[in-house]
């Protein structure tokens, strides 16, 4: 009996064995910033641990990442198959997320193409449906805001998209749509990307006429690389019911293993957009 005991104690102190590969990630950047008829500082940009599992299960592949931040979490489930692929989570995107910010190639964002809806999810299903002709990819989406159960509906707004890119050859166009119920934001997003050995140009359209304002952002990036790093370009408009304001960007970049650093010259139409940036960032 002692045996027995002994047995099932020292089984108790075994360490269970790990089915899924588990692995440790992250990501680091400070950029110092210096804008027009203002001071230098330092800005803490994305930092981010991230815990990534993955496993086969009957043929069906489990993953799962949590990223952990300053006082807050967050994280996706995805499986994937010969049915596609299906992700959910606080940090999935939606379809046209999914595939937009192509010309968004500055290091320092002058910033994105207006894709995130009025609404804030709770979490967002985001499929991508199996391939069924080659260099096309599908996408569909559908996002719910977290709601109180109040019993009432007003406040359980939901986030619906789809999005489609077509590659052949070294071109590359891509289109997607949202509906957020709150109908203060109906985006369409249009864009393009041609790339020719260390080149790359991409030019990116968004077009939201939900709510008071109707507002149009487009944006072209260049990129060259020349192997150590990249020189890169991008120009960005918005239209807000006739009202244009531009912002430029153009940088470089030189990387030293997973360590990046870049100095990069913004310009706009105020003292606001104008400004240099030297970043590092270091992701492991």
């Amino acid at each position: 009996m002692k045996k027995i005991i002994a047995a099932a104690v020292a089984t108790a102190f075994v360490a269970p064995v790990m089915a899924a590969d588990v692995t440790l990630s992250g990501d680091l950047e400070y950029t110092f910033t210096s804008y027009e008829d203002d001071g230098t500082a330092a800005t803490v940009g994305d930092t981010d641990i991230a815990v990534s599992a993955s496993e086969d299960v009957n043929g069906i592949g489990v993953s799962a990442v949590v990223h952990l931040k300053k006082g807050s979490s967050e994280g996706e489930i995805a499986l994937s198959g010969d049915f596609g692929s299906i992700a959910i989570g606080d940090t999935t995107d939606n379809a046209a997320e999914a595939i937009d910010e192509v010309a968004g190639v500055a290091e320092f964002e002058l910033g994105d193409s207006a894709t995130a809806p009025a609404t804030t999810v709770g979490a967002t299903a985001l499929y991508t449906l199996p391939s069924i002709v080659d260099g096309l990819a599908l996408y569909v989406s559908y996002g719910a805001a977290a709601g109180t159960n109040d019993t009432a509906d007003t406040n359980e707004e939901n986030v619906s998209s789809y999005a489609a890119t077509y590659t052949m050859g070294n071109v590359t166009v891509g289109y997607g749509s949202i509906d957020d119920s709150a109908k203060t934001f109906d985006m369409n997003v249009m864009n393009a990307k041609f790339s020719t050995g260390p080149i790359t140009v991409a030019y990116e359209l968004s077009e939201n006429d939900g709510g008071v304002e109707n507002t149009d952002v487009s944006g072209i990036g260049l990129v060259y690389n020349y192997g150590q790093g990249n020189i890169y370009v991008e120009s960005q408009t918005t239209d807000t019911n006739g009202t244009e304001t531009n912002d430029s960007g153009v940088g470089v970049s030189y990387k030293i293993g997973n360590v990046n650093m870049y100095i990069q010259s913004n310009s706009g139409d105020t003292k606001a957009d104008n400004g240099k940036f030297v970043g590092i960032e270091y992701a492991f």
